[in-house]
């Protein structure tokens, strides 16, 4: 079995206040919602034996955070450019195959549209809502990564911060 953990990075600061798209940095209440999504990960027993991330400084903020929490080191942490730039299914499953290698629970953070659409397609459910910190759990009854297919995987959990915070 493979799982695959689709992150939407946390909530971050207006375009107007950075210099660039790529260099936009986390609220402080991204933050506070990266940690309340990995505590709940954890508490599900859901963990990544590694992440794979976009380099915007958005996303690598998210995936230190959330790394710390699973106590995966900063330095593993995958940089994987074609996350930030956007990429087709196929071209998701390759590169994921490519860097998960041994790996059987891996973790994306990369942004939307695109972290969405691939939930919708390997897991053919309704991610439409796809708000900040928002994380999917899919998983697949495969051994290996590139036996992935569109519409293959089975939702294991979909959550985000505004749900947690409700149910407190």
């Amino acid at each position: 079995m493979k799982r695959l953990i689709l992150v939407r990075h946390a909530k971050t600061e207006p375009l107007t206040d950075a210099d660039s798209d790529f260099e936009r940095q986390l609220k402080r209440r991204g933050h506070k919602d990266a940690r309340l999504i990995s505590d709940h990960l954890i508490g599900k027993r859901i963990v990544p034996e590694v992440i794979i991330s976009s380099p915007a400084i958005r996303a690598i903020q998210t995936a230190r955070i959330m790394a710390g929490a699973f106590s995966i080191p900063e330095s593993e942490i995958i940089d994987a450019p074609f996350i930030y730039e956007g990429f087709s299914v196929d071209r998701f499953i390759s590169g994921i195959a490519q860097m998960a290698g041994k790996y059987n629970s891996v973790m994306v953070v990369g942004h939307n549209p695109d972290i969405a659409l691939m939930a919708i397609q390997l897991a053919g459910d309704n991610f439409f809502n796809y708000p900040t910190s928002a994380t999917a759990s899919i998983v697949f009854t495969v051994t290996e990564w590139d036996q992935i297919k569109p519409g293959s995987g089975r939702t294991e959990m979909f959550v985000f911060p505004r749900e947690l915070k409700e149910k407190k």
